[in-house]
């Protein structure tokens, strides 16, 4: 049974992305398998995968991450050893990176 629903997720930001996803892996986790329950929490899932899939995530070399540029530049200048890398998922595929589905 899918859930036809519409989960609009894209006005919360990026830690509130990471919260509910980790809050919605933990609900699921709880649910028995085959349960009705499970169908909601994995569109929900799905709506937050794509929305971080379409943000633009800056990444400090410290592990700070934000889809908010100025924040990245307060952040930058606040510590001046760190620096912006590269996101993994822009690597050339000659680094061999390769990410979690």
């Amino acid at each position: 049974m899918p859930d036809d629903r519409p989960h609009d997720v894209t006005g919360l930001t990026l830690a509130e992305l990471e919260r509910a996803k980790r809050d919605l892996c933990v609900s699921l986790s709880l649910a028995l398998p085959g349960s009705a329950v499970a169908v909601p929490i994995e569109a929900r899932l799905s709506a937050i995968d794509a929305e971080l899939a379409g943000r633009k995530i800056r990444l400090c070399s410290c592990g700070f991450a934000t889809d908010d540029p100025k924040l990245l530049q307060g952040h930058l200048y606040g510590h001046p050893g760190h620096q912006e890398r590269q996101h993994p998922r822009d690597f050339p595929r000659s680094h061999g990176v390769r990410l979690a589905q």
